[in-house]
């Protein structure tokens, strides 16, 4: 029997994926179950964002067996997050559609930024905390995350497209291995890391991390073949790896202790990535860690449970760079959450992920007046839709940005981009209640406004007002009539009744 306080977070890394089970008791985790599969998804991805079926097959396969294992949790129990091979895909909604259907669950795709956050997090969250800055390193199929940060908070991510998996298919696709193509590989990874490392080093930091399997692996070789004597990784130890590589002259045959067999496609990739890393920050020495992006997901899950959503400060960030009127945000979001409480028992099975999804638009709905007063609607949603927002995944923020770019005047049905009908429909709902409430706070002054009742049967939606508050108020009424014709779009006819 599985506690309710039993949660999951799920990895869909280019190279693996993986599943960390975990109970949270008070804000801590005891870790019950670890599963880790090479699906090396990067692997399969050619010119053209096209997965290969075979490889589509083993990743759904995965799925399936991961599902298994977290079948009865609730879905707000389980967070899975796909990654740089994941936002390369061309038409991913087709392929997280199937994924979903196999595990059970929903699965997000997070930005670079994103991950970088999340790795930085698992990463401090399993080191015994000082005041020390750390530059954690984090190398994966597809991409390298590069953090540096004290505490909890990081103060500098980067994302930077240059993983193992990527390297081995750039630079040794036909399985062999040439001192040329070794130095080619170093010079792309360096030229990758020129636009960043002046910024690091200038920041600098106490003492560099690295986390995920390549760099364990490579730890792991050094530390079975006595390459230096002390833990971690040195980069003297990392020229004798790359040199001890060049001799084997074939991928398949590199055998080293401490090396296995699941990662030797992959090691030289990972290894090259780290030692340009080394040199373009002129690192001497790395620890390593446990702890990375899975258990990022862990704890920013453990955050939403007790009320210390990231993604609450990202959105009140926002809105405050952008100068909006947070008192008439205010207002518009408590009249939104009114009507929200008369639908929500028709219109939203999830209401948690509802109310989350209105409190933001609401928060932001006006960030685009910023830029200008002229469909600032169009700016604000462009924003929300591009902007790195701490905590959110791209899917996340393309729901807050549709019902944001819908808030006010026509209404076009393509705005609203979903592969889940039900997702869909959910989205068009919140948006209709946003709009209701700013055609009420037209004047932008304080106000008080009457009871205003709110109902929906089928396809119709009834709004109930005074009567005498209705002759009082004739530019809502002319609103409310615009209104009624602008949702007939969405086939929804708006009626308002007056009530003496």
């Amino acid at each position: 029997m599985l506690s309710k306080n039993t949660i999951a977070a799920i990895d869909l890394g280019s190279n693996s994926f993986h599943m960390v089970v975990a109970e949270e008791n008070q804000g801590q985790l005891v870790i019950l179950d670890r599963i880790r599969e090479m699906v090396r998804l990067a692997e399969g991805l050619d010119d053209n964002g096209e997965l290969d079926e075979q490889v589509e097959q083993r990743a759904l396969d995965c799925l399936a067996r991961f599902g298994q294992r977290i079948r009865k949790l609730g879905s707000h129990c389980v967070s899975t997050v796909g990654t740089n091979t994941l936002r390369r895909v061309k038409n991913a909604d087709e392929f997280i559609f199937q994924a979903e259907q196999v595990l059970g669950f929903p699965i997000e795709i997070i930005s670079g930024f994103e991950e970088a956050r999340l790795v930085y997090q698992g990463v401090a969250h399993t080191l015994e905390q000082d005041h020390q800055s750390k530059l954690v390193v984090d190398i994966g199929g597809g991409s390298t995350e590069l953090i540096i940060g004290e505490g909890y908070t990081p103060q500098l991510l980067n994302s930077l497209e240059m993983g193992c998996v990527m390297l081995m298919q750039k630079f040794f696709a036909d399985g062999k291995i040439k001192d040329k193509r070794i130095q080619s590989a170093k010079i792309f990874i360096l030229q990758r890391m020129k636009d960043i490392h002046y910024t690091y080093n200038k920041l600098g930091w106490d003492s560099a991390i690295g986390s995920s399997g390549s760099i364990k692996s490579i730890a792991s070789v050094i530390r079975e073949m006595k390459l230096q004597e002390n833990d971690g990784i040195n980069r003297k130890s990392l020229t004798k790896l790359i040199a001890l590589c060049s001799e084997f002259k074939k991928v398949k045959k590199l055998e080293f202790p401490g090396l296995s067999e699941k990662r030797r496609p992959v090691f030289l990739g990972g290894l090259i990535v780290l030692a340009g890393v080394f040199e373009a920050l002129r690192i001497d020495h790395m620890h390593v860690s446990e702890g990375a992006l899975r258990e990022g997901l862990l704890y920013d899950m453990v955050g939403r449970r007790h009320n210390d959503d990231i993604r609450n400060k990202s959105v009140n960030s926002l809105a405050n760079r952008f100068h909006a009127d947070q008192q008439h945000a205010h207002r518009i979001e408590q009249t939104a959450f009114d009507f929200f409480q008369q639908l929500k028992d028709e219109w939203f099975d999830d209401v948690q992920n509802a109310s989350n999804l209105l409190r933001w638009a609401c928060e932001l709905h006006e960030i685009g007046r910023n830029i200008a007063h002229s469909s600032y609607q169009k700016h604000g949603a462009y924003v929300v839709e591009n902007v790195d927002l701490a905590g959110f995944s791209r899917q996340e923020q393309q729901r807050v940005s549709s019902i944001v770019q819908s808030h006010r005047g026509k209404i076009n049905k393509d705005a609203f981009k979903e592969s889940h009908k039900e997702q869909q429909q959910n989205l068009i709902r919140l948006t209709i209640v946003l709009r209701l409430s700013v055609i009420f706070h037209r004047s932008r002054v304080e106000s008080t406004l009457p009871a205003i009742g709110l109902s929906v049967v089928g396809k119709e939606l009834t709004l109930k007002l005074p009567d005498r508050w209705l002759n009082d108020h004739p530019l809502t009424i002319n609103d409310l009539e615009q209104e009624a014709e602008y949702l007939q779009v969405l086939g929804i006819i708006l009626k308002t009744e007056r009530m003496v």
